[in-house]
């Protein structure tokens, strides 16, 4: 039987968050831990540190959109719109990720107390707030994240009938309950631009 060199985790729940108690070095640790033994004696404790990015950063052009503003951007206060396809904005790229296994759409721009006080220093990700498609903070649990389903040209709701479904008089976008008119989307892989 192997043993991990006086290594000793005790593991136990504390206000919803797991915690490690290591009694070599007597000091707590809390967040998600991942424990993955490597070769026959030692072990590594990985904490992820949020949504983990997908190697592409995109920009979204709905086929059929706006003419000369088909491309998705997302305003100061978080509501997408179409406008011009400007691939080097960081408003216009989304990067698609996971988070705890869940299929997300991380935004790459950045928010201001002004406009978007509760997002200011963190990552938002597009997320269905039962009224509409918009930027959340990608740490909230109450929420159900978007992604983009590639087979179909689709951006839904993880869980729910919902999707990207055209636009309105304004060029903000609209959205279909039921999965009857979503939108087409394709795509175009860019650098991604500083926040």
């Amino acid at each position: 039987m192997r043993t991990y060199d006086a290594l000793m985790l005790l593991i136990f729940f504390e206000d919803q968050h797991l915690a490690l108690f290591n009694p070599d070095n007597m000091k707590f640790t809390t967040g998600i831990a991942l424990l993955s033994a490597v070769g026959t004696s030692t072990a590594q404790i990985l904490v992820p540190p949020g949504p983990v990015k997908g190697p592409n950063t995109l920009v979204f052009k709905q086929i059929g959109g706006i003419p000369n503003n088909e491309c998705l951007t997302f305003t100061n206060s978080g509501e997408i719109v179409q406008a011009a396809c400007a691939l080097t904005y960081a408003d216009r790229q989304v990067t698609p990720g996971k988070i705890l296994g869940t299929d997300v759409l991380i935004l790459q721009r950045s928010f201001a107390a002004p406009f978007r006080g509760d997002l200011v220093g963190k990552q938002a990700c597009i997320a269905f707030n039962e009224t509409t498609f918009r930027a959340e903070d990608c740490a909230r649990n109450d929420l159900l994240f978007v992604r983009f389903d590639v087979g179909n040209g689709r951006i839904q709701a993880n869980g729910a009938p919902v999707c990207l479904s055209g636009y309105d008089s304004k060029a903000f976008v609209k959205l279909d309950i039921g999965l009857q008119r979503c939108s087409q989307f394709t795509i175009t892989a860019v650098a991604p631009t500083r926040p």
